[in-house]
């Protein structure tokens, strides 16, 4: 097809695209076929997501990038940790309701309504996908093939006007409607959006920011040892205001499982009675709770290692009898079960890994129950590190004037996840390695 014309037919949606080539004798341009195999694949995983509810952890922070913070005396763009943030979030493709963990009802109240202050957003666990692939609004543009994170994936450009964007943003200074654009990647084999960078448009006067950004990456993700639902994994979420203020998300998603309702969600009924029901939801119940305070000790069951790819199942079993009370509530030997949750290989200023195991399930006597716990020790195996040190560790010249410079850095610890460091190539962590762990108590 001749540019001009692809261009004129990049224009229009996508099914209008496809009717106006076959008329016109052409053939369709590149990435059409895999855009509209995207799309089905897409709508379908959605539909699956009204029986699964996840964590959503935010890791909160806040800067200025236009001078020194007056109470702190912190440099321009130097952000500061506001606080974390743990809810869990479901859908059911229109709308998103949000509990605090262990909650038997979620609320239709938007999340900020559980914090005091500072950016909570939402729409990252599917209906941004909703909005732009399956909404019929967007114009979509094939940019071609790319190389991204070691996969070859395929990336669309988009565009979404505020008339049809559905993103309203509210801040005390101001409140306006802004129009989407940016990119999505779609892995040609399995037709999964991997990666959506969405961006802040038509910004009106009435809304005082200079940029939104957001990106999601997504990933399938097994549940109940059977299945598999293409679930967002990571995001973050950047606010700008013409002030200079900046505030800043980090958001992960873990403990995700099929969940149990008082009554069922029918997508062919009426947006009222729809609504009625799907407030009515309430967690699996098959799922127990264990006391807060318990010291449980995990061992892998088999090592693992740096071929092991993000997603990989792991299990383990529990150390020692746990008790509460003088009575035993986990017995030794309890399996216990999860994934590998990062597996990031750096080679600056030295080889090392960023390595998280999530624990989210523990087995007692035949009765699965939510391992929902903080991190409490680790073993310190051969590279094992909580915290890294970069720099140069030789001695300085004493001829040269030279510093050397040294950072520290640390990885926070999700709920149920172990993350440390491992110094070294390649990584190896022997069966029997041993985690520790502090059980959260659950609201009944």
């Amino acid at each position: 097809m001749p540019i001009d014309t692809a261009m004129k037919c990049g224009a229009l949606t996508l099914a209008a695209l496809m009717l106006a080539c076959i008329v016109s004798g052409q053939d369709l341009p590149p990435g059409i076929l895999l855009l509209s195999r995207a799309e089905n694949h897409v709508k379908e995983e959605l539909k699956r997501l009204a029986g699964i509810t996840c964590l959503e952890t935010v890791q909160r922070e806040v800067g200025n990038s236009k001078g020194p913070s007056h109470d702190t005396g912190q440099s321009p763009k130097k952000m500061r940790p506001l606080d974390t943030i743990r809810l869990e979030v479901l859908t059911n493709g229109d709308q998103e309701l949000f509990a605090s963990p262990g909650d038997r009802k979620f609320s239709e109240q938007p999340p900020l309504t559980y914090a005091g202050s500072g950016m909570l957003g939402n729409g990252l666990f599917g209906l941004y996908l909703k909005d732009i692939l399956l909404s019929g609004y967007a114009t979509t543009r094939y940019k071609g093939e790319e190389d991204v994170a070691g996969r070859r994936l395929a990336r669309y450009d988009y565009q979404l006007s505020p008339i049809f964007s559905g993103q309203t943003i509210e801040i005390p200074e101001g409140s306006g409607s802004v129009g989407l654009e940016g990119s999505f990647w779609v892995d040609p084999r399995t037709y999964d959006v991997i990666r959506l960078e969405l961006n802040a448009d038509a910004i009106p006067p009435s809304l005082p920011i200079s940029a939104l950004t957001t990106s999601v990456n997504y990933g399938q993700t097994v549940l109940n040892n059977q299945w598999t639902v293409l679930l967002p994994e990571t995001a973050d979420v950047q606010l700008v205001k013409n002030s200079g203020e900046i505030s800043h998300d980090q958001v992960e998603f873990t403990h995700c499982r099929v969940f149990g309702a008082e009554s069922t969600i029918d997508f062919n009924a009426s947006p009222e009675s729809q609504q009625a029901r799907f407030g009515a939801v309430s967690l699996d119940d098959t799922l127990r709770r264990l006391p807060g305070g318990l010291q449980v000790a995990v061992k892998l069951r088999s090592r693992v290692s740096s071929d092991m790819v993000v997603g990989t199942l792991i299990d383990g079993v529990v150390a020692g009898d746990v008790k509460d009370k003088h009575s035993v509530v986990i017995p030794a030997g309890s399996p216990v079960r999860g994934r590998i949750r990062r597996m990031e290989r750096y080679t600056d200023p030295f080889v090392y890994f960023v390595v998280g195991i999530e624990f989210t399930e523990v087995e007692v006597d035949g009765i699965r129950h939510i391992f929902y716990a903080d991190l409490a020790g680790i073993d310190r195996a051969p590279g094992v590190e909580l915290t890294l040190s970069t720099g140069n560790d030789g001695v300085e010249n004493p001829r040269t004037v030279t510093a050397v410079t040294r950072e520290r850095i640390v990885v926070h610890n999700l709920p149920g996840v172990a993350t440390f460091f491992f110094k070294g190539d390649p990584l190896d962590l022997p069966a029997n390695f041993r985690t520790v762990w502090k059980t959260r108590a659950l609201k009944e």
